[in-house]
């Protein structure tokens, strides 16, 4: 016969065990999985000249590397948007384990096809070309109203306005400036 103790681990294996076939399939039919590199962190966020007031968006932040060393270095809110939930426990848990006391620091279960961006003056995305095309309107009014889109690899076709820098790794970031 099984304790409460031991019911509930058992529980807690089960859960995570379907969490991650969960994950899996969202990753398979819905979303590929993209990580930005290690090596072009630093560069990416100098070339955001991030400052205390912005408020930056990661698209698809996953384990939220990118949101990580902006806050290290600039101490700007950072909010990263993902829908799969290992994702979202790894990047909460490392935020807690690196930034236990900010309030500023924030990762969601949300759809990045019909989030609001209107609240971020940055956003960073790692899409493929088929999530960027789906989220070009909604990209082309966050340029407009006068905020900037950093684009790692993909660019993004609708937007005129744009500058391409070749990072060390190779990779092309594009910058999008209203």
């Amino acid at each position: 016969m099984l304790n409460g103790i031991t019911l509930g681990i058992v529980m807690i294996v089960i859960l995570l065990f379907a969490s991650l076939i969960l994950t899996l399939l969202i990753y398979i039919f819905l979303v590929p999985l993209f990580k930005t590199p290690k090596k072009v962190l630093s560069e990416i966020v100098d070339l955001m000249t991030l400052r205390k007031e912005d408020h930056i968006v990661d698209l698809g932040s996953g384990d939220g590397e990118i949101l990580f060393k902006a806050y290290r270095i600039s101490n700007c809110k950072c909010t990263g948007y993902d829908i799969s939930p290992i994702m979202l426990i790894l990047a909460k848990t490392k935020r807690i384990v690196n930034f236990p006391l900010s309030k500023d620091f924030n990762f969601e279960a949300k759809d990045i096809f019909k989030a609001e961006l209107s609240n971020f003056t940055k956003a960073y995305c790692y899409l493929d070309k088929k999530s960027i095309k789906i989220l070009e309107p909604k990209l082309k009014q966050f340029v407009k109203e006068g905020k900037e889109i950093y684009s790692y690899r993909y660019e993004i076709e609708g937007i005129k306005n744009k500058k391409k820098i070749i990072l060390q790794n190779g990779e092309s970031l594009y910058i999008y400036k209203g």
